[in-house]
């Protein structure tokens, strides 16, 4: 952008929930009203997407929910329709989410072995259909076809082949490079990978990577607005822009503003720190606007895919992918002070779940 300005993504995974077993433990599979809406029996206001929405149009901010599909085979065409009208209809930004296994979230209940939900796990060509059932389902729930651009795999699950798979399914923009996850499902690997945006070995494919940083303990850790204190976020943001990068992409889910206290009762409650978070992320960059920008993903992968059709496949003058990028080697460094304070802050939300549960 002319202004210089940093771009600032706020991107949220809605999804429901498969069933679980952890142990002897079954967590039930969990739909539209609970995982996505948050809707309770004893709350007046729905606790989920339609919180985070009021939240950020507060400010006049835009953020972009990467909706699950593949589950509405589960949980029903109509629930998938109703969060995606209600998303759009607001000038949110939709795009593509999947997770493989919530085509059968009662897989326990029915027997049948657990699929896996990292789409890095599947060949190539079972990627590309995966991609384009679930970019069919959402055009069906009401999301214009020219406005799916980009993806995200559940669980960050993807590798290098999904940059391919994209390429084929005409998907621009990827958000899935995150080292926070690369010794958990996240396989991607690239020498060319940015701080900030950059391109994919896929012509036409680009890469927003999920906004890390080191903390004191040498560990990668991801901006999640759920589990990072807002000076952490605050500090990252800011020496990003030190550093000329030019992207920064915050990540959370449609049920982390809320503590579940009984799917089977319907009952829940505010998690009202994670609430004050938000609300502090968004206050800070309406008050610092002159630094950041509050984009969408899709806004993006347009402006690429229309960068890229005008230059005939070249991307030079795309924004991002300039020669002078930072290196992925420069993550900004987190302090003592930050980490000790989010270890107390996360503590206080467990302590305020059990009390408010007992």
């Amino acid at each position: 952008m002319a202004d210089g300005r940093t771009r600032v993504y706020i991107t949220v995974d809605v999804e429901c929930a498969e069933e679980r077993i952890l142990g002897d433990t079954k967590s039930p599979a969990m739909g539209y009203d609970l995982r996505i809406w948050g809707r309770f029996v004893n709350q007046r206001e729905p606790l989920g997407i339609e919180l985070i929405m009021r939240e950020l149009e507060a400010y006049g901010q835009r953020g972009t929910f990467f909706v699950e599909a593949i589950g509405s085979y589960s949980f029903g065409m109509d629930g998938l329709t109703s969060v995606c009208q209600a998303l759009h209809s607001r000038g949110h930004d939709v795009q593509l989410h999947v997770h493989p296994v919530q085509r059968r979230a009662d897989w326990h209940t029915r027997g049948e072995p657990r699929v896996s939900d990292d789409i890095a796990d599947y060949p190539v060509e079972e990627q590309t259909r995966l991609l384009l059932e679930g970019r069919d389902l959402l055009v069906r729930a009401g999301v214009p076809a020219s406005e799916l651009l980009g993806y995200r795999a559940g669980n960050f699950g993807a590798s290098n082949d999904t940059w391919r798979a994209m390429k084929r399914a005409g998907l621009v923009l990827s958000s899935n490079y995150n080292p926070c996850y690369f010794s958990k499902n996240c396989k991607m690997q690239y020498p060319g990978a940015r701080l900030g945006l950059f391109e994919t070995p896929e012509p036409g494919v680009y890469e927003l990577p999920v906004t890390n940083f080191i903390e004191p303990t040498k560990r990668f850790r991801h901006l999640q607005i759920t589990a990072v204190t807002l000076d952490e976020i605050k500090h990252c943001l800011l020496r990003y822009r030190a550093l000329g990068v030019k992207e920064v992409t915050l990540v959370t889910h449609s049920f982390e503003f809320y503590f579940l206290d009984s799917a089977e009762a319907r009952r829940g409650f505010p998690n009202r720190l994670n609430v004050e978070r938000l609300r502090g992320l968004c206050r800070f960059l309406d008050e610092n606007s002159k630094d950041f920008e509050v984009d969408t993903v899709g806004a993006l992968a347009r402006r690429l895919s229309d960068a890229t059709s005008s230059t005939h496949g070249s991307t030079h003058g795309a924004r991002g992918v300039d020669e002078g990028a930072p290196p992925s080697l420069q993550f900004p460094h987190s302090n003592a002070i930050h980490h000790a304070r989010r270890v107390v802050e996360q503590a206080y939300k467990r302590v305020a779940q059990r009390f408010t549960f007992g």
